[in-house]
């Protein structure tokens, strides 16, 4: 009896470790795609500088078309990401479903 509560535990807390890591993994990929956006989009802002940007005004960032550049790939890295938890995501759920309706069809005969 003891034997099967220690392997239940077992099951339960890797449960848990396993949705935290997809919840920081969610986490993360959204950081990417927000942060990415808003600063790239923030960098092309027209502002007080000290000196003009590569594309020839006073832009919020000195370092304009290569920063947004840069940001602009870090969003679409994010996006991959997104793209690639989506898939697993669905393949888990189809799974899920395959199975269930799998043992609906067995009980039912």
């Amino acid at each position: 009896m003891l034997e099967r509560n220690k392997k239940s535990l077992k099951k339960i807390f890797r449960k848990i470790i396993k949705s935290l890591i997809f919840l920081i993994y969610v986490i993360f990929v959204g950081s990417l795609i927000i942060g990415g956006i808003t600063a790239g989009i923030m960098t092309l802002i027209p502002d007080e500088a000290s000196k003009p940007c590569y594309l020839g005004y006073y832009a919020h960032c000195s370092f304009t078309p290569i920063s947004t550049l840069i940001l602009f790939a870090i969003t679409i890295l994010g996006t991959v990401f997104l793209i690639k938890l989506v898939r697993y995501v669905r393949r888990k759920f189809i799974g899920f479903v395959k199975i269930k309706s799998f043992l609906k069809t067995l009980i039912r005969r």
